[in-house]
């Protein structure tokens, strides 16, 4: 692993409110949104910078006379930023309708008052139905209208072309860093930083970089060899050091579902359709997370399928403590996985772990189990 890529990356997602600042400096109007989904290609169509609101190791002490504390902790840390006014600059937020969480942050953020605008995004619950893709059309449509007013622009059938064009080269670089990742040339740590990166950065500068990066990865030599290859699966992989652990214990990262991984990059918007229609499809074709259905392939059967493909021997899913749509789903998914013969780790983190020494020692103990079985 080259550090100097994870520290350029690090650079912008953790810095990445004084990155809005600067931009707000330069007369340009800033939307935040809440991770996993916002609609960034219509944001920047209506003339403003969108930016995703990371997760962070901020300590709690005001969020708390809101939420309870059994909350997930990235709510929890979004809502002491909120509540801190450290939002406040923001010209507008956008929080995603997913979990019982973000709909009870939208009603706080709305009540607070320190952000001007606070949107709600509705998307549908289930994902092959006609009726989902003629409703979030709707939505997207709604927005757009809504984003015309915050920022002054109505955006255009080209101009929303145009920016899905922008993020589509993004995230086709970002695949490509996904390849050399499989190939052994890049570390995981590297890949979800970049990813990062582009979800909080300047996309034209981001695209910059990871170019850059794809470039140096090809010519890299491939890591030493790990014997043992796993997907993960979940919703985030927070804190990033979680992954170094994972592979300084022996293991590959060859594939995963995750929220700030495959499942952004893998968001392909198609420039040949009706913009609005295209935007909702491509919502739709996203990796499900979790209280989002698919009728004809369960949660653990798309893992499954991720191992098979990848040549994958386990599976390590990441759940943030006290987030309630992945640790019922995650109970579902192990009977599926072991009932198809794939070994699972379950580990639960959060963003103010002040210590990720026990869940090294359970990611070592699981390594060593799988080599036993070899």
């Amino acid at each position: 692993m080259e550090q100097k890529w994870v520290n350029k990356f690090e650079a912008i997602f953790k810095n990445a409110q004084a990155l809005a600042k600067k931009w707000k400096a330069a007369n340009h109007k800033v939307v935040g949104w809440a991770i996993p989904d916002g609609p960034e290609e219509l944001v920047m169509a209506s003339g403003a910078k969108p930016q995703a609101l990371l997760g962070t190791e901020i300590p709690f002490s005001k969020a708390d006379a809101h939420f309870q504390g059994f909350a997930c902790s990235y709510t929890r840390s979004l809502l002491e930023l909120l509540t801190s006014g450290q939002l406040d600059f923001y010209d507008a937020l956008i929080l995603p309708h997913t979990c019982d969480a973000l709909r009870a942050m939208d009603l706080v953020a709305k009540e607070q008052g320190g952000v001007k605008n606070v949107e709600s995004y509705r998307p549908p619950r289930l994902r092959d139905n006609p009726a989902s893709r003629n409703y979030l059309m709707e939505e997207l449509s709604r927005l757009r209208k809504r984003l015309s007013e915050i920022t002054g622009h109505y955006a255009t059938d080209e101009e929303i072309k145009q920016a899905s064009a922008s993020l589509n080269r993004l995230k086709d670089l970002l695949r490509g860093v996904k390849t050399e990742l499989k190939a052994g040339k890049a570390s995981a740590l590297e890949f979800f930083s970049a990813v990062q990166a582009a979800m909080s950065g300047d996309k034209q500068e981001v695209e910059g970089m990871v170019r850059e990066f794809l470039v140096e990865l090809k010519n890299r030599k491939p890591l030493p060899t790990k014997p043992e290859k796993i997907v993960l699966a979940g919703k985030v992989a927070e804190p990033l050091s979680l992954l170094e652990a994972i592979e300084t214990a022996g293991f590959q990262v060859v594939d995963d579902l995750l929220v700030n991984g495959s499942r952004y990059v893998k968001s392909i918007v198609e420039l040949e359709q009706a913009p609005l229609q295209a935007l909702a499809e491509a919502q739709l074709a996203k990796i499900p997370v979790a209280g989002m259905y698919d009728r004809e392939q369960s949660r653990g059967e798309r893992i499954i399928r991720r191992v098979r493909r990848s040549g994958a021997k386990a599976v390590i899913f990441l759940v943030q403590k006290f987030c309630e749509p992945y640790e019922l789903e995650v109970v579902g998914v192990e009977e599926e996985l072991t009932r198809a013969g794939i070994p699972m780790l379950k580990l639960e983190s959060d963003y103010q772990s002040s210590s990720i020494a026990p869940l090294k020692t359970r990611i070592e103990a699981f390594a060593e189990m799988l080599k036993a079985k070899a």
